[in-house]
């Protein structure tokens, strides 16, 4: 598929990718596998759940994986995933 700009020139392939849809982030802040603890139990009922401030937004984060931390979305986690193996009671 050939794209083109404003001027009908052609656009070089390389050009494709900043004109599509950006995918979001995957959470790849788990410490554990999600689905490995106890049954019916989400990451947010879990002791180790926090959440970090980022500007004017709170990012939920596992906080047994501080070391992994980043100041973007790759090292967050989801509230409702299923718990890991690492889950405590709050």
């Amino acid at each position: 598929m050939t794209e083109f700009d404003l001027f009908g020139m052609a656009l070089p392939d390389a050009w494709l990718f900043t004109l599509k849809k950006r995918k979001r982030t995957e959470a790849k802040g788990y410490v554990r596998r999600p689905g490995s603890g106890p049954a019916g139990e989400t990451c947010g009922s879990c002791v180790h759940c926090v959440r970090v401030q980022g500007g004017h937004k709170r990012y939920p984060k596992c906080k047994l994986a501080e070391g992994i931390w980043t100041h973007g979305p790759g090292s967050d986690i989801r509230t409702k995933s299923p718990a890991c193996e690492m889950w405590q009671h709050k």
